[in-house]
């Protein structure tokens, strides 16, 4: 996910989870999946980049210090 403008992409809001729609936290309205990536409104703030992994060893990683992904060993499936 790019820092392009859109709700998808806005730390104000909660991200569509397949059919069900997204929040928008600040504005307290629904989003539709189909429109997240192309909506956005002036209160639009950047949310933070994520990594692939999960939160809790992403939180582990950077705990333990600065660490290379193996390209050789596959990222667990979700």
């Amino acid at each position: 996910m790019g820092t392009r403008p859109c709700c998808r992409s806005c730390r104000h809001g909660q991200p569509p989870l397949g059919a069900d729609l997204g929040w928008c936290q600040l504005r307290q309205l629904p989003i539709h999946p189909e429109l997240a990536a192309e909506l956005y409104c002036h209160h639009w703030t950047a949310r933070a980049p994520r990594s692939p992994l999960n939160a809790d060893s992403s939180r582990e990683a950077t705990a333990a210090g600065p660490e290379q992904l193996s390209l050789a060993v596959p990222l667990p499936e979700t």
